[in-house]
């Protein structure tokens, strides 16, 4: 296993929302990542497909962690503003959220994260996400 995904894998460990919405790390290297969750009866909505709360804080999770890869020591990183559209219905067992930098300023940060059902190569779901990075 890669010190990078090993690295993420702890911050995944260090967070509770992460670790409630049940994520893990596919696969890391610098610049991208790629997380995934899989469904649950308490991570539904309705009609049986996954939540887009949970949509939203998957792949919001997703920039964060391909950002991580490139920070510098010694800084943090806040969320400033996201925009997500979902396209199609999340619903397979497992969902991948493939998130990549696509700007890495000294103060703020952007990522771009695509979700997809596992097995299927059509976006779900798109977030372009940005963040400010501070002081620890």
């Amino acid at each position: 296993m890669s010190d990078l995904k090993n690295r993420i894998g702890n911050e995944i460990r260090r967070q509770s929302y992460a670790c409630l919405l049940g994520l893990n790390v596919e696969e890391a290297e610098e610049g991208r990542v790629v997380i995934s969750c899989k469904k649950r009866p308490d991570l539904l909505q309705q009609t049986g497909i996954l939540h887009g709360g949970v949509i939203g804080g998957l792949c919001e999770a997703t920039a964060g962690y391909a950002i991580q890869t490139m920070m510098p020591e010694g800084k943090d990183l806040v969320g400033v503003e996201y925009k997500i559209s979902l396209m199609r219905a999340l619903s397979a067992d497992t969902v991948l959220a493939v998130g990549k930098v696509i700007k890495m300023g000294r103060q703020l940060v952007v990522a771009d994260v695509e979700a997809y059902n596992q097995g299927s190569d059509k976006i779900a779901a798109k977030m372009i996400f940005t963040g400010m990075l501070i002081d620890q």
